[in-house]
């Protein structure tokens, strides 16, 4: 099996990186350029090596113990890998009991892990840039009604209210059609292992934007395109989703730029490379 493939990072969401895996030693990269090692030691844990590798140097690199990964990187397939992380742990919705929010994900069955928290988080902690559209049209239509909670905590309480009072989660298995096999997880029922759920069940992206209120299927929409240019990374995107990415993308040029050398296909390249140009002027100013 070739070593070479992408998983998305989730818990919360960091978009997709690229890994070389040859068992005992492992490289990692969120750009397709520079890359960082980690190796099995003689116990059997794995540690981080060398801080990091650049693309432009890979026939000077030697890594003691690892001239399987070395050679791996030095023969590398184009960059985006195809993404492997075919094991899924959703947060489900406590009506419906269908995927509600993406909680991790994992490349290997071993790595399918015991569920312990439940909760869905939209940023790392010292995140707190996020803006949603949909709040900020409340606020000026409606200001005695908006309340003053930071947009992302709105849109974490809303996603694990959802799946209140007792939170169920499950891991599932995706199949090629895009269904999935459930296995075992937090709070199912007996029949919930082995069960199947149809392509349409889960989300295509991140969490359900399926909403009866107008303002909370406005702000998911929002959390999406706010992270637009690493979503796009994703493979088997439906062409109006892609179609959708792109536009909102090419609102936040600078994450397109750090993001473009992953993404796997373009629909729009015109626009695209406009935006491109414009962040290459935004980091040079």
């Amino acid at each position: 099996m070739s070593p070479y493939y992408g998983v998305r990072r989730v818990g919360p969401y960091m978009g997709v990186i690229q890994v070389v895996d040859v068992g005992d030693a492992c490289a990692y990269s969120t750009n397709g350029r520079s890359w960082r090692i980690r190796q099995q030691t003689s116990s059997g844990r794995f540690r981080w090596g060398i801080a990091q590798i650049s693309a432009n140097n890979m026939d000077d690199v030697r890594i003691v113990n690892a001239d399987n990964l070395v050679a791996a990187l030095r023969n590398l397939p184009p960059i985006p890998f195809p993404v492997r992380d075919r094991y899924e742990l959703w947060l489900l919705h406590n009506r419906t009991r269908t995927p509600l929010a993406l909680l991790r994900t994992c490349y290997k069955v071993e790595d399918m892990g015991r569920v312990a928290d439940p909760h869905w988080r939209p940023f790392v902690k010292t995140d707190t840039q996020f803006v949603s559209p949909a709040l900020q049209q409340l606020h000026r239509d409606k200001p005695g009604h908006a309340l003053p909670t930071p947009h992302r905590d709105q849109l974490e309480s809303q996603i694990n209210e959802a799946a209140r009072p007792l939170a169920v989660a499950q891991w599932f298995e995706r199949q090629p059609d895009g269904s999935g096999i459930g296995h075992q997880g937090l709070r199912l029922n007996p029949d919930d292992i082995g069960c199947t759920l149809a392509a349409d069940d889960f989300p295509e992206l991140l969490i359900s934007e399926n909403w009866d209120d107008p303002l909370q299927a406005g702000l998911v929409e929002d959390y999406h395109d706010w992270y637009a240019a690493s979503l796009l990374a994703h493979q088997n995107l439906a062409r109006k989703t892609r179609t959708r990415l792109e536009q909102a993308a090419c609102r936040r040029p600078q994450s397109l730029l750090a993001n473009y050398a992953l993404i796997p296909e373009i629909l729009d390249t015109d626009t695209i490379e406009v935006a491109l140009v414009s962040a290459r002027l935004m980091n040079a100013s």
